[in-house]
């Protein structure tokens, strides 16, 4: 830690448009990750009882390059992603966007329940609105990034990769949604980013692993399709390529949690519970 500490701080020290009276302080506080090394930096000056926050990364390199190159690209594109402030591979030094991510926000209105009439209206209206606003952001990320569409069922985009929704967070000084962590994005089919988001939706507690149906999720997802393609009305959906990826996605969920039941299949689990857009 003392290691990548003095790293972190040669850098840091570097940064004049940061570091510009001696009055700054800073600390660096571990943000939990299974793959990288990523900090919050806090700044203060007791002078101007000022703070500011930001988070630094140190990747590996090639995911790095990937990351940078994909928010510097889709940044241009007015897309709500936060802004590079330093860049030197492996590590980068970008905003941190404040408020809670997806998958606390949308959760948190909806425990203890398993459909939406026993949720408030008011925070039912909210969960539509954000899924809308989801739907728009990732609609308009792979619509501004077509790299072939000779296949209406099978158009390639530049996938933002890692679509759950704890990697899009709703900022709390413009109420829009942020994506964040690109380090994994790729050139393929589109539906690999829908599925994904979906899949986070029905998994996560209370999910389709908490409970046999959980209606209020199916909604949710049913909603989230149903606006993106509204968006992206030349994307052809194919409800077999869509439901083929999310089974497998909840597979590798079944997998990384440990759950002790079978695998699913979409004969005997969302032909059930998911209607066709």
């Amino acid at each position: 830690m003392n290691t990548q500490n003095h790293i972190f701080s040669e850098i840091l020290e570097n940064l004049a448009f940061i570091f510009n009276n001696s009055d700054i302080k800073y600390s660096l506080i571990p943000i939990k990750s299974n793959k990288n090394l990523i900090y919050e930096i806090k700044l203060s000056s007791k002078v101007n009882n000022t703070s500011d926050e930001y988070i630094i990364k140190k990747l590996q390199k090639e995911s790095a390059t990937i990351e940078y190159n994909v928010i510097k690209r889709v940044k241009k594109q007015n897309i709500k992603v936060p802004s590079i402030l330093h860049y030197k591979n492996p590590i980068i030094i970008q905003e941190k966007i404040k408020g809670p991510n997806l998958c606390d926000y949308i959760n948190t209105p909806l425990i203890g329940k398993n459909d939406f009439t026993k949720v408030r209206k008011k925070d039912k209206d909210r969960l539509y609105e954000i899924i809308k606003q989801l739907a728009k952001w990732l609609a308009t990320f792979h619509n501004k990034n077509i790299v072939s569409s000779e296949n209406d069922e099978k158009i390639i985009v530049l996938n933002k990769g890692d679509t759950r929704l704890k990697n899009f967070i709703l900022n709390e000084a413009d109420n829009m949604i942020y994506g964040i962590d690109f380090e994994e994005s790729y050139e393929g089919n589109y539906i690999d980013d829908i599925a994904w988001i979906c899949c986070s939706l029905i998994d996560t507690n209370p999910g389709v692993f908490e409970m046999e149906c959980p209606l209020h999720k199916i909604e949710l997802l049913n909603l989230f399709l149903r606006e993106y393609f509204i968006i992206n009305h030349n994307f052809k959906f194919s409800f077999e390529n869509f439901t083929q990826t999310l089974i497998e996605n909840l597979n590798k969920v079944i997998i990384r949690r440990g759950l002790g039941f079978g695998f699913l299949n979409k004969n005997t689990f969302l032909n059930k519970i998911i209607k066709e857009i």
